[in-house]
């Protein structure tokens, strides 16, 4: 029975935030992200201030849940791929495979990505992200490779050069309003920028 109860409580958990992230979301792309109030946004889902801050710690975070989302799917996409491919391989492919967007989504997702862009803040706090996404990626790297260290500094400009491309390919992607797929922009950006690196994959 209290087990019935405590997943009946996560189920009601999760419809609160779910609602509260969707009315914030609506009231951004209707008044932009710093028009927007924690007020608002708690009159807009029908809850209190409270309990806005008890599943968010701040506006920003509800923004900012989804860079999170694609980043975690990042790097299990990187813990996935297979053991034979090299470091560059690997990582392009698990950006291209993350960044694959279907077409009836991609409205939504270059939505999210402007909104995103759309404030100073949440430029700054994105960028943040992705400095961190990095040590993260260089270290799933190393462990793919069993590495002692000697190459940790390779690793890092791996990773770091790809995550530039793979932000500056992605925002030209938002600002865009082809329908295109982003994993194709990927795909050709990356390949630009690996034309040259086929030794270390070997190495």
């Amino acid at each position: 029975m209290n087990s019935v109860a405590s997943r009946a409580r996560e189920l009601h958990a999760v419809s609160v935030r779910e609602r509260i992230s969707a009315c914030a979301l609506e009231l951004f792309d209707d008044h932009g992200y710093d028009g927007v109030s924690v007020e608002e946004i708690a009159g807009r889902a029908g809850v209190s201030q409270r309990t806005v801050f008890r599943y968010f710690a701040s506006k920003d975070e509800i923004v900012l849940q989804y860079e999170r989302s694609l980043l975690d799917r990042l790097r299990d996409a990187l813990e996935r791929r297979p053991s034979d491919e090299g470091p560059v391989t690997a990582l392009t492919r698990a950006y291209i495979e993350t960044s694959s967007t279907p077409s009836d989504m991609r409205g939504w997702v270059r939505q999210r990505g402007k909104l995103l862009a759309s404030s100073s803040y949440l430029k700054s706090r994105t960028n943040g992200e992705i400095v961190n996404s990095v040590a993260d990626l260089s270290e799933i790297l190393a462990r793919r490779r069993d590495s002692d260290g000697g190459r940790a500094i390779e690793l890092r400009v791996i990773a770091s050069a790809v995550s530039a491309v793979a932000y500056d390919v992605w925002q030209s992607w938002v600002e865009g309003e082809t329908g295109t797929n982003p994993a194709d922009a990927l795909a050709d950006a990356f390949a630009i920028l690996t034309a040259s690196w086929e030794g270390i994959d070997n190495g």
